[in-house]
């Protein structure tokens, strides 16, 4: 099993993989999903500036474990269209939530890459470094930046600081586990076939 997961991301003897024209295609396409996903996630169960279901962060993740950095940019770009679109946020605060997009989604893929993680989430330990990693850490970072951010802008208050964090880790760890462990699940075997799955972080 472990040779499976492995081989997974290890170049074949004579393999060579360069960034081409189907990564940008799958970057055009995580962002058109995740603009889609992230605004319905918006508008569904929005608690102030924090949605309570916010199922985008599961695009961000897949993103990154499938296609590597063009998941990581997709991460932090369709978010600034899908709030603009939800009303969700300011566009001067979508563009400072951009570190903690761009960690959410890349979270994930560095850690099957880094681990030799199978996508396909066949042995507990594929399963736990998505959990711990591309879940929990992903979004309690993703949660403090954010609310951080919100704080400065003077869009919430001290006293509601830890309150928007924890609605916020949660609606995005929730909706995220669910909706991520399904893509990773059945189309990951189907993914890691094509040539814009990228073994690497760019290729």
């Amino acid at each position: 099993m472990a040779a499976q997961a492995t081989s997974v991301w290890t170049l074949e003897e004579g393999e060579v993989r360069k960034p081409g024209i189907v990564h940008i295609v799958a970057l055009a396409l995580f962002t058109g999903i995740g603009i889609v996903v992230g605004t319905f996630g918006s508008l569904a169960i929005p608690i102030g500036f924090v949605s309570a279901f916010w199922p985008g962060q599961a695009i961000q993740a897949v993103g990154s474990v499938w296609y590597g950095m063009w998941g990581g940019i997709a991460a932090f770009v369709f978010p600034l269209i899908s709030n603009a679109m939800s009303g969700s946020a300011p566009l001067p605060v979508s563009l400072a939530y951009i570190p903690g997009n761009f960690v959410q989604g890349i979270a994930a893929g560095w850690v099957f890459r880094q681990f030799k993680l199978d996508p396909s989430l066949k042995t507990a330990k594929d399963w736990l470094g998505f959990t711990l990693v591309g879940i929990l850490a992903a979004n309690a970072f993703g949660a403090a930046w954010g609310t951080t951010v919100l704080r400065i802008f003077g869009l919430i208050t001290p006293d509601a600081h830890l309150v928007a964090w924890v609605g916020w880790f949660l609606g995005n760890s929730v909706a995220s586990w669910v909706l991520g462990v399904l893509l990773l699940k059945f189309i990951s075997p189907l993914v890691v076939k094509t040539k814009a799955f990228c073994k690497g972080y760019w290729a």
